[in-house]
């Protein structure tokens, strides 16, 4: 019995997706089903669905990252990390340009900031729709966003 048997169950299956993760490029979920498979771990694309999720990986330049490495221990760097132009789209919206895949993860973080104001956003996969309620909001915004974009 190796150290993934059932015994182990779900949260020795979650430490050999951490690892394998942590090893190398693990580009979709079926990668995972085949990387726990060669650690004699059987596991279903749905339970590997609901794993990434509960681990908080993320997708970013083409390869799950753990959130530790995705920038989970400091909210804001996720925004210093990710977003790569901020663009006014109105005098109302705002879209906010990220890594492909990063975009759900800077919306909940727009979407925690405390900037009275901000009415909502909208993620895709790369960019991140931001409504205002009005321009000096938008601008509060935008001033914010830029201060935290690592420079290109």
């Amino acid at each position: 019995m190796n150290k993934y048997s059932e015994r182990g169950g779900k949260a020795a299956r979650q430490s050999a997706i951490l690892e394998a993760v942590a090893r190398g490029e693990i580009a979709t979920q079926n990668d995972l089903v085949r990387a726990l498979k060669k650690r004699g771990i059987d596991a279903t694309q749905v339970s590997i669905s609901r794993d990434v999720a509960e681990l908080g990986l993320i997708k970013t330049a083409g390869a799950y990252k753990a959130a530790a490495e995705s920038g989970a221990h400091d909210p804001e760097l996720p925004l210093r990390t990710f977003v790569r132009k901020v663009v006014p789209a109105g005098p109302n919206l705002t879209v906010v340009r990220c890594d492909t895949g990063t975009a759900p993860r800077v919306g909940l973080i727009l979407d925690g900031l405390t900037l009275p104001g901000l009415a909502g956003t909208l993620a895709g996969d790369d960019a991140v729709f931001v409504a205002t309620e009005s321009a000096a909001v938008q601008r509060k915004l935008i001033e914010l966003l830029e201060s935290r974009m690592t420079p290109s």
